[in-house]
C-alpha cells in the first residue's frame, strides 16, 4: 500500500512539474511573441505563435495574438483564418469581431464585414467604434444611406465627438449635401480648435453653391489661421 502511495505521489509530481514547464514555456514564447511584434518583426512573431498554439491547441490567445500579427504583416487571408479559429474558442470575443471585419474590408468582402459588425452591435446596439465601422464599410459598398444613418446615430450617442461630425460632413459632400456638410464642419470648428484646415474647407463648400461672401469669410479665417493653400483661393475669388 505504501509502495503504491509512493508510486502515485513521484507521478503526481512527474505531471504537476510537467504542467509548470509547460505553462513557463507557453508564456515565454507569448513574451517572445509579444517583443518580435514590438520590433516588427512579424515573421519571428508568427513562428512563436506557431509554437504556442502547437502546446495549447485550445487557447483562443494564440489564435488572436497569431491573427493581430498577420494582420500588421499585411497577411489578412490569414489573419481572417485565425480570427475565425478565435471565434470557434471563444464566440463573445468581440475584439476578434472587430479584427476580422477589418481583414473583410481589406479583401473587399464588404458584405461579410457589415455581418461581423452587425453581430457586435446586436448585441450592443450603442457601440459607437462599431457604428463607425459599419458605417465606413456601408459607404466603401456604396449603401451611403445606412452610412449615413449609423452615423446618425454615433452622433446621438456621442455629441462632442468632432471626428463624428467630420466624418459625418465627409459623408454629405459624397452625397451631394452640401448644406449638411457645413453644418456639420461647423460643430468641428468648435470641437477641434485644433484642426485649422476646417475654414478652407468650409470656404470650398461654400463656393460651390455660390456663397462667395461667406466663402471669403473663411477662407480669411484659414489664412490667420496659417492654411497657406487658402492664399491662392482667397486671391482668386475674393478680390
Amino acid at each position: 500500500m505504501k509502495h503504491s502511495l509512493s508510486i502515485l505521489v513521484t507521478l503526481f509530481i512527474l505531471v504537476l512539474g510537467t504542467i509548470n514547464t509547460s505553462a513557463q514555456t507557453s508564456a515565454e514564447l507569448l513574451i517572445k511573441a509579444n517583443r518580435a511584434t514590438l520590433e516588427r518583426d512579424y515573421s519571428g512573431a508568427i513562428n512563436y505563435y506557431n509554437q504556442f498554439i502547437a502546446l495549447n491547441p485550445e487557447d483562443f490567445r494564440g489564435y488572436f495574438n497569431r491573427g493581430t500579427t498577420e494582420y500588421n504583416a499585411g497577411k489578412y487571408k490569414d489573419a481572417e483564418n485565425d480570427f475565425s479559429k478565435t471565434l470557434n474558442l471563444n464566440p463573445i470575443y468581440k475584439e476578434a469581431y472587430y479584427f476580422r471585419g477589418q481583414c473583410f474590408v481589406k479583401q473587399k468582402k464588404y458584405t461579410l464585414a457589415i455581418n461581423d459588425y452587425n453581430h457586435v452591435l446586436s448585441k450592443n446596439p450603442r457601440s459607437v467604434p462599431f457604428l463607425k465601422l459599419r458605417s465606413e464599410a456601408y459607404a466603401i459598398n456604396g449603401q451611403m444611406n445606412l452610412a449615413l444613418k449609423d452615423l446618425d446615430t454615433a452622433v446621438d450617442l456621442a455629441k462632442l465627438s468632432g471626428d463624428l461630425y467630420k466624418r459625418r460632413a465627409e459623408l454629405k459632400i459624397k452625397m451631394k449635401d452640401i448644406n449638411g456638410a457645413i453644418r456639420d464642419y461647423s460643430s468641428v470648428e468648435k470641437l477641434m480648435p485644433k484642426y485649422k484646415m476646417v475654414h478652407y474647407i468650409k470656404g470650398n463648400l461654400f463656393l460651390q453653391i455660390d456663397e462667395i461672401e461667406f466663402a471669403c469669410d473663411e477662407y480669411k479665417l484659414a489664412l490667420d489661421n496659417g492654411v497657406v493653400v487658402a492664399d491662392r483661393a482667397y486671391n482668386t475669388n475674393c478680390k
